[in-house]
């Protein structure tokens, strides 16, 4: 039997239909590997999924499609957490049975190997741990005369070079290097649901990806679109703005918000035992700060002994039934066959006197044995409950964090709450009225950047974001290669197309240009766009405006489009700002337009041209937009 097809049989048994999507992606990745790869030289190629939507069982189906084929030597990287990398050895074992599978820790087993099946070995991005096992593969001799394989999980997160505008290269990035290069040809599969950063790499950086593969996710998959839903979902609950102050700054009072949050938990948590579900996780994201964590765990700690001596009070116990009824009430409503409320009740009680209900606070200091995949708990923590890490039954979420200028893809990556086990019914998300916003808007553009995936080729890809918003952190873009356009300022062509006159007047006979404006349609303003531009199409590039209004009519259908266009101008080349005081407070007073200007100048020799007439270009995006994309260096 093949690799993959004893990997399908233990897939199967999760889930049928994550089976037939991980045939379908391993076929894809093989087929757009086999197009490119031509074992001399080195090969990118970035799988793209969801936050929590299968990518360890896709890249798993992709590594068992690549040992059919005859690839033998095979590294899985995982981010710089030991709890992630813990978590993907265990499942790369249980789940690539016909493979010689390793960790860190196994040099003697894999030096002794003799190849006569696969090997794969887990290994953080940590420079010791990166370091040691070049220095094993190398001795090896298993890269001498065959392709090695490098699968780079999070591959946004640490693998690119962080000194790239220093024109240095950054630890990690020069060991991944140093590793790809022990095999005459490599293939470099990066793996994420946040490729912002990698997107943005510039062509000579070597790690811009040749080819990208999106898997959508299961029928069965709870995501940003049914959470961060227009209008508002019910699983959305607000909690105030000030609860991280109120919990930094007070002894023993509970927000309003955690509070409810807490009581939500303790419902769902009656309903799960009830049905004999024995793990149910609750998800606190109060802030980085390690002090914080402690004094939300220190809090949700003594509230629950509060809530077990509410329980032995019978005065203090009949408010307590009152408001745990109110959540069963509200709760009820979305998960109509919820365990009737005597019951529930019956069960959290149980499980508070007899202290099954555990507090947990995950961060870089916590031991490395946590276990969260069973039982009751409320997980407390900052970036370790980001990226690549899994809460089975996760139903309960309290978020609190803030940033003044919050980046895309970490805060993506927080979306811990997406995945399969959840109850739709019982899931509920807390989270003060702004993050709400960010989410929602951050949700759009995950949207618009998968849509550009499937329908643009890698070169098209922009990235749109609101002015307070960064996709990315900017150490890992090569300034020189960062194309930005902002919204609110003119860009004007300063050595434009010199031959345009014919085709622009055929497209502008039917408006007139006695008027200050014209409303027109995204689609004719790229047709516009097709002749207008820079000579060496730098300067003022057609294409990226182009696809940038496509990118930009996709993500806010409300946004318009306006013509400006003017005849008979003698403008003279090199002359700096090309509006006129009157057209320029035109585009201004034009909010919420994306605004093209043509104006058709004499182009008379006297004036540093070439003496034939033609149209100039200047464009303007709306206020608060900024687009991304790379240029050719």
């Amino acid at each position: 039997m093949s690799h993959l097809n004893n990997y399908l049989d233990i897939v199967k048994l999760q889930s049928s239909s994550l089976r037939d999507t991980v045939v379908e992606t391993s076929n894809a990745v093989y087929d757009l590997i086999a197009k490119s790869f031509d074992y001399k030289s080195h090969l990118t190629g970035l799988l793209l999924g969801n936050v929590q939507s299968g990518k360890t069982a896709q890249l798993l189906g992709v590594v068992s499609k690549l040992a059919d084929k005859g690839f033998e030597i095979f590294i899985l990287l995982s981010t710089d957490n030991v709890f992630l990398q813990k978590q993907t050895q265990e499942r790369t074992k249980s789940a690539l049975r016909s493979f010689n599978v390793y960790g860190e820790e196994d040099d003697l087993p894999f030096l002794s190997c003799k190849v006569d099946k696969p090997i794969i070995v887990i290994l953080k991005k940590n420079t010791h741990i990166l370091r040691k096992w070049r220095n094993l593969y190398s001795s090896s001799g298993y890269c001498s005369g065959r392709p090695l394989v490098i699968i780079d999980d999070e591959s946004d997160a640490a693998s690119l070079n962080t000194l790239v505008n220093k024109n240095k290269v950054s630890t990690i990035n020069k060991h991944l290097n140093s590793i790809k290069n022990l095999s005459t040809s490599s293939i470099f599969i990066q793996v994420t649901a946040t490729p912002q950063a990698i997107l943005l790499q510039s062509n000579i950086s070597g790690w811009k990806p040749s080819f990208i593969y999106y898997f959508k996710p299961g029928s069965e998959y709870i995501g940003g679109d049914f959470i961060y839903s227009q209008p508002k979902s019910y699983c959305i609950e607000f909690a105030n703005e000030d609860e991280l102050d109120e919990v930094r700054h007070e002894d023993s009072v509970i927000p309003e918000g955690l509070r409810t949050a807490l009581i939500s938990f303790l419902v769902v948590c009656g309903h799960s035992h009830k049905q004999e579900i024995n793990t149910c996780n609750f998800l606190v994201h109060p802030s980085v700060r390690i002090a914080d964590h402690v004094n939300f765990s220190t809090t949700l700690g003594e509230h629950l002994n509060l809530v077990l001596l509410s329980i032995n009070d019978e005065s203090e116990k009949e408010l307590l039934i009152v408001e745990l009824r109110s959540e069963w009430l509200r709760l009820q409503k979305t998960k109509p066959d919820i365990v009737n409320f005597e019951d529930v009740l019956e069960a959290i009680i149980f499980l508070i006197e007899n202290e099954l209900l555990k507090i947990i606070v995950l961060n870089s200091t916590s031991p490395r044995d946590i276990n969260y995949d069973k039982g009751y708990n409320i997980i407390v923590g900052g970036n370790s409950l980001g990226r690549g890490v899994t809460f089975p039954r996760l139903q309960t979420v309290y978020y609190s964090r803030r940033s003044k200028s919050p980046q895309a893809d970490t805060f993506w990556q927080h979306s811990r709450m997406f995945g399969y086990d959840r109850d739709k019914g019982l899931l509920r998300v807390f989270l003060p009225p702004s993050l709400y916003s960010l989410f929602s808007e951050l949700n759009i553009s995950n949207k618009l950047l998968i849509n550009q995936v499937l329908n643009n080729d890698i070169n098209s890809i922009q990235l749109i974001y609101p002015e307070n918003i960064r996709p990315t952190r900017t150490s890992v873009l090569d300034k020189k290669a960062l194309n930005l356009i902002v919204g609110g300022v003119n860009f004007f062509a300063s050595n434009p197309i010199q031959d345009n006159q014919k085709e622009l007047d055929n497209l502008l006979a039917p408006y007139d240009e006695s008027s200050n404006f014209h409303y027109i349609s995204s689609n004719f303003m790229t047709e516009l766009l097709k002749y207008v531009g820079d000579e060496e199409n730098q300067d003022w590039n057609n294409t990226k405006y182009s696809n940038a209004v496509n990118a930009l009519s996709l993500k806010r259908p409300l946004t318009k489009y306006a013509l400006i266009f003017r005849k008979g101008r003698d403008i003279g080349k090199g002359t700096g700002t090309l509006l006129s005081p009157t057209d320029r407070k035109l585009g201004e007073d034009l909010q919420n337009c994306v605004v093209l200007t043509l104006y058709g100048v004499n182009g008379s020799q006297s004036k540093g041209w070439r003496g034939n007439p033609f149209f100039i270009p200047n464009i303007k995006f709306p206020e608060g937009v900024c687009i991304y994309d790379t240029i050719d260096i």
